[in-house]
């Protein structure tokens, strides 16, 4: 099951640092999403993380960053994933593109990505007006063969369960920012769970 973090939504001291930590702890996969925040402050950061990682971070605001920085994937939320913005990118074979849906019958809409998040699927760690959705004995059925990334409340406890509800990845947010000092703790371990088919 793969694992993809996705940062912290606002800035921090030492984040830098801290995202360089979790790349050299197995991160794949971060997604810099800071809504509402300024440029500068977005490019200062991508600026601070080690060049040999920035292939693996995904843009959620200020794309035309990514060629500044090496980095060819793209976030589109679903209102810009709605209005068509991904639509206005040149074709390119070498743009890996991401969106999130919050109904499993919109995966037949997406034409063009890569891979979505659907959640929330448990209650959010970092949102508590964020519950659960899904219904009890929920399982996966996805036609599409487009990659589902199950986001909201997860930690590695949880990463079995998705496993056994179809999900193919496990994305973390609240369970690493909310106690920092605790994030390349945490995120190990629920790398060890993607790794392993653990039984509950």
């Amino acid at each position: 099951m793969e694992l993809i973090v996705i940062s912290s939504p606002g800035f921090f001291e030492g984040e830098a640092s801290l995202i360089n930590q979790l790349f050299e702890s197995g991160m794949e996969r971060f997604h810099l999403r800071k809504e509402g925040m300024e440029k500068h402050r977005y490019e200062a950061l991508l600026g601070n993380i080690l060049p040999e990682y920035r292939e693996r971070v995904a843009l959620h605001q200020f794309h035309e960053l990514a060629a500044d920085f090496g980095i060819r994937r793209l976030h589109f939320p679903e209102l810009q994933r709605k209005s068509g913005k991904h639509l206005l990118l040149p074709p390119s074979e070498d743009i890996i593109l991401s969106t999130s849906i919050h109904q499993i019958d919109q995966l037949t809409d997406l034409k063009y990505f890569n891979y979505t998040f659907y959640g929330p699927v448990f209650q959010s760690i970092s949102k508590k007006d964020y519950p659960s959705t899904l219904p009890e004995g929920f399982l996966l059925k996805n036609p599409t063969g487009l990659k589902v990334v199950a986001l909201g409340g997860i930690d590695a406890e949880k990463i079995p369960l998705l496993r056994q509800m179809n999900f193919e990845g496990a994305a973390l947010l609240g369970c690493l920012w909310n106690e920092p000092e605790l994030a390349v703790m945490n995120f190990k371990k629920s790398l060890e769970k993607c790794q392993h088919n653990d039984p509950m």
